[in-house]
């Protein structure tokens, strides 16, 4: 008997179409409203397990996880346990599209169902992914699946998260896999889909999870990675031997064996190809309750969920009170990514909080821990909290030694920078001074640079603590500005910049208060406040007298860029124990220049040129540990040798 259409399981196809629908217009929308811009992994429940995970761990949330994803985790293990693998089934993008390539593989005639011992084998791989990736995830607080997960790599483009050898390999086994054989990225790769199965063994994942926990009630310190090999093994060995729970899920297919008419419908029209005709219920691991079964039975009250008339359409009505609870939970409170208190019980219990929102170096878990350690080192400051969803920290502070403003002063950064070089006919420069609201941290000096950068001929930025905070903006003196059209470029409401496809949108809200100012300066005395000094020294330079002491002097030309590699080039110089420092400096003409500190008889000028240019740089860090790595600084002529 031929295979009969699905078609009218219309509701699981609306799901699964009405999902690819949302993120292919999810990524198309930028195009057409530049203010938009998509989180693709918004509502990811499993990177809300893994977040929960880690929240309980560590009292961290992985990556940029909120409280949305972590319900919409909870969700999917409430609906695991009632109804069964209904996100695999209805919501899935990957179960999706391994199912209509498997379609494109019953037309070709290509596709096998794996069976017998092979099947078994090639299902502990999902089981050994997921230890993986969980105890990755654990132990780092960062989504470690993020590095190989096909659906984030191609929505995100290949992000910065993303391992693009790894991810090119899941991208290729799931397509040609899913055209040969029967459902290969659910069946035997899917983390999600092993979590997803242990906890449909809902008896068994709850027991591990209740032993875990009394033992450490009891004072043992146990590590996770121990559970969760147990939950791992144990899923492994009760899907294999079919040891499928009594109770769990509620929710099955059952078939009346008196009314059937062994047509076998049911069984060839199966996407995971469960033989549904030869049971009277359906307890296979791999049912997701999908429905189509009960979609193509001729006979009426055959099949049915849990032998109940009327109930066809529950796992859809199931997966959208899910979603919709979900939804609504995760927008009525946030869950702090880290929530970290160095202070003692009584200071803590005497601690005051002050709350601020729009940092933009609150974005993600290694920023959040950046942040803290920064706070820990003020006197005065107990904690810190922070929420990546809305960019807010809370700090828990001891108001005897710290206040408010005092707090508001530290968390900013006074920058400067000059982005743009002067013509050599330019003497003068205009200096245009304002206030401006919701301006907080390096971040935001970073995108007004950039903004500045693109919109106008400004040459430079110039930032000091306030409030609102005092900027300074540098313009050519012959450049005319308009205040009415500056003040809109900086209220700008987004910033667009990077290459194609690389492109980053933020979204700004920054506020001009009052007017702006003006004056003039001189090319000189702007080019000295924008340039910042790099200075170093070592190998006991102040035991030597001045006199057997000269400089090595050399433009630094392009390598004035690499501000941020001059530790290096400082660290690899120090192993010779004739080169006592290096300085960063101006010369008369304006141009940056390297000054090279050294004890003359012990090393000459030709030999420091030849050490500032090898090809590989020798680095101590202040932990003892030597490295080497590339050189990128390359100086193309020589420099002269000053005598002191």
């Amino acid at each position: 008997m031929k295979k009969k259409s699905t078609s009218s399981n219309w509701l699981r196809r609306l799901f699964q179409w009405g999902v690819i629908l949302v993120i292919i217009i999810l990524a198309i929308l930028p195009k057409f409203n530049k203010n938009f811009t998509p989180d693709f992994e918004a509502y990811c429940p499993f990177g809300g397990l893994q977040a929960l995970g880690s929240y309980i761990l560590n009292n961290s949330l992985a990556c940029t996880m909120t409280s949305a994803q972590i319900v919409m985790g909870v969700m999917l293990i409430i609906g695991l346990i009632l109804f069964g693998k209904l996100f695999c089934s209805y919501i899935c993008p990957l179960g999706t599209i391994g199912e209509w390539l498997g379609k494109l593989g019953d037309k070709l005639k290509v596709r096998i169902t794996v069976k017998g011992i092979a099947d078994k084998i090639l299902r502990s791989l999902k089981y050994i992914l997921l230890f993986i990736v969980l105890q990755n995830t654990l132990s780092s607080s960062e989504l470690f699946c993020k590095k190989f997960d096909p659906y984030f790599a191609i929505v995100s483009n290949f992000d910065t998260d993303v391992v693009v050898l790894y991810a090119i390999i899941s991208i290729v086994v799931l397509f040609l896999s899913s055209i040969f054989i029967r459902m290969f990225w659910c069946k035997y790769i899917c983390p999600l889909g092993a979590i997803s199965n242990i906890f449909k063994f809902s008896i068994f994942a709850i027991a591990t999870l209740v032993i875990y926990i009394l033992l450490l009630t009891f004072g043992l310190e146990i590590s996770f990675v121990w559970p969760l090999a147990v939950a791992c093994i144990g899923g492994y060995v009760i899907e294999i031997f079919k040891l499928n729970g009594k109770y769990f899920p509620i929710a099955r297919i059952t078939r009346n064996e008196k009314t059937c008419a062994n047509c076998q419908l049911c069984s060839m029209n199966c996407p995971q190809g469960i033989d549904v005709a030869k049971m009277t219920t359906v307890k296979d691991v791999d049912c997701n309750l999908c429905g189509d079964c009960l979609s193509v039975c001729p006979v009426k009250e055959t099949l049915q969920i849990n032998k109940k008339k009327n109930l066809k359409w529950l796992p859809a009505i199931a997966i959208s009170v899910l979603i919709v609870i979900g939804l609504y939970l995760g927008s009525t409170f946030e869950i702090p990514t880290i929530d970290k208190q160095w202070g003692d019980e009584e200071a803590m219990a005497k601690a005051e909080t002050y709350s601020r929102s729009g940092l933009k170096n609150i974005k993600c878990f290694g920023s959040s821990s950046a942040f803290a350690s920064q706070m820990r080192k003020i006197d005065g400051i107990l904690g810190v909290a922070t929420y990546v969803k809305t960019h807010t920290a809370k700090i828990y502070y001891d108001p005897s030694v710290i206040n408010i403003d005092k707090i508001s002063k530290a968390l900013f950064t006074a920058q400067k920078v000059q982005f743009r070089s002067l013509g050599k006919e330019v003497t003068q420069v205009k200096e245009v001074n304002f206030l401006v609201e919701n301006f907080f941290d390096v971040y935001d000096f970073r995108y007004m640079s950039i903004l500045l950068r693109q919109k106008t001929k400004a040459v430079g930025l110039q930032t000091e603590y306030g409030c609102p905070v005092m900027a300074k903006i540098y313009f050519p003196a012959d450049y005319k500005v308009n205040d009415e059209e500056l003040k809109n470029i900086i209220e700008s409401e987004y910033l667009k910049y990077g290459v194609a496809p690389k492109v980053t949108q933020v979204d700004l809200n920054y506020e001009v208060i009052g007017k702006f100012s003006s004056k003039m300066m001189s090319k000189k005395e702007f080019v000295n406040r924008m340039f910042n000094s790099y200075q170093s020294q070592f190998n006991n330079s102040s035991k030597y007298d001045s006199t057997k002491i000269a400089t090595y002097r050399i433009l630094l030309g392009k390598n004035s860029s690499l501000v941020r590699k001059f530790p290096y080039l400082s660290s690899h110089i120090s192993n010779n124990t004739g080169i006592l420092g290096m300085k960063t400096l101006l010369n008369e003409n304006y141009r940056q220049v390297l000054d090279i500190k050294f004890v003359k008889g012990m090393i000459d000028g030709d030999s420091i040129y030849d050490m500032i240019n090898n090809k590989i740089l020798d680095i101590t860090f202040s932990n003892g540990k030597k490295v080497q790595v590339d050189n990128l600084f390359h100086f193309d002529k020589k420099g002269i040798v000053l005598e002191n």
